[in-house]
């Protein structure tokens, strides 16, 4: 094999490469948009165990009980032993957050405005 040649491989197979993460990347950002999707395709009185929150999530248990004690989600209730979530009440918490960060970033752009004002 001559020189342009294992140029021309090398060249090739990066490409290769790209397109894998390119493919990758998309199929991440797929799963990342569903979550939402998922959850609103259910209904508001569907109940999700640890382990399917997590599935939904992409996450491991172990995320989903941190993602509690840092308030990201609502705390379980317990059902024959287990922890367990309503979606409607995971869909209002998740709400909740987006209005309290929509204040709070109008509240720092106003501080900001007569800071520079």
């Amino acid at each position: 094999m001559d020189v342009d040649s294992k140029k021309t491989e090398s060249i090739e197979k990066e490409k290769i490469k790209v397109e894998e993460r390119k493919s990758s990347n998309s199929r991440e950002d797929q799963r990342k948009g569903l979550l939402i999707d998922v959850l609103g395709k259910l209904g508001e009185k569907t109940i999700l165990d640890e382990a399917k929150l997590a599935s939904i999530l992409g996450v491991t248990s172990r995320t989903v009980r941190r993602m509690v004690s840092r308030f990201e989600i609502p705390p379980p209730i317990s059902l024959g032993g287990r922890s367990v979530w309503f979606v409607g009440r995971l869909l209002a918490h998740i709400d909740a957050a987006a209005e309290r960060a929509e204040r709070e970033a109008a509240r720092h752009a106003k501080k900001i405005y007569k800071i520079t004002t």
